[in-house]
Parts: C-alpha cells; sequence; structure tokens
C-alpha cells in the first residue's frame, strides 16, 4: 500500500504539488480556483488545466472549466498526507538538521516525493 492508501502506482512529483496545493488552498468548503492553484505553484493556466484534468481522471478531484476544483475524499486523503510529509521533513530539516528555515523548506519539497510513510513516520517520532 503507497501514501494515498491504495495499492495503484504512486502519484508523480508533478501531480503531488498539486494535490498538496489544493489541499493548502481549500477554502472551507473544500474548494479552490485554478487561478490560485497556479499563483501558489508559480505556473500558467494551461499546466494547470492540464494537470487537473489528468487528477480528475485519477478519481482524485473533480473539475469543469471555469469552475471550482474540489478534492474528492481519496484526493483529500493523498493531499494530507503530502502536506503532513512535507511539515514534517521541513520540521526535521529545521530543527534536528540545523537547515534555515528557506533551505529546509527547499529540502522538504524534493523529500517528501520519495521518502515512504514508514521513513517519515519515523522522522516524524525524532521530532517528540
Amino acid at each position: 500500500m503507497n501514501r494515498n492508501g491504495t495499492d495503484s502506482a504512486r502519484l508523480g512529483r508533478s501531480a503531488e504539488d498539486y494535490l498538496e496545493a489544493i489541499g493548502m488552498l481549500s477554502k472551507p468548503d473544500g474548494s479552490t480556483q485554478p487561478r490560485a492553484i497556479a499563483e501558489h505553484l508559480g505556473v500558467r493556466m494551461p499546466s494547470v488545466t492540464a494537470a487537473l484534468k489528468k487528477l480528475a481522471a485519477e478519481g482524485l478531484i473533480t473539475y469543469a472549466p471555469y469552475a471550482p476544483v474540489q478534492l474528492t475524499d481519496r484526493g483529500r486523503a493523498y493531499a494530507e498526507r503530502v502536506i503532513t510529509a512535507h511539515r514534517t521533513l521541513q520540521r526535521f530539516m529545521h530543527e534536528v538538521a540545523g537547515l534555515s528555515e528557506e533551505r529546509a523548506e527547499q529540502a522538504a519539497c524534493q523529500m517528501e516525493h520519495f521518502l515512504t510513510e514508514e521513513e517519515i513516520a519515523a522522522i516524524a517520532r525524532r521530532l517528540t
């Protein structure tokens, strides 16, 4: 079983970045606008549209042109795992490894995509 709680293949880095952004930007009703995603990730709207179509095809979001994006239950669970991994790794790299906050943030962005849930859990145990 992988990070998203299913037996399917793990998503690529780009897809995980989009899910993380959607999870972080979601309003209380669970929605966010594609333009906000583009601004957050520093990408252009055609890239966002292509990524959202792929995530919708995977059943991770609901998407229709010119409408807010919403995470499905499965997408929300995956996004929460990526966000938690990122926060854990950022905190570890800053507090334990002694990196600056900026460098710890950059390192966390890289590491969150290839460490397993078990490895991140082991790191989290070192923070308590």
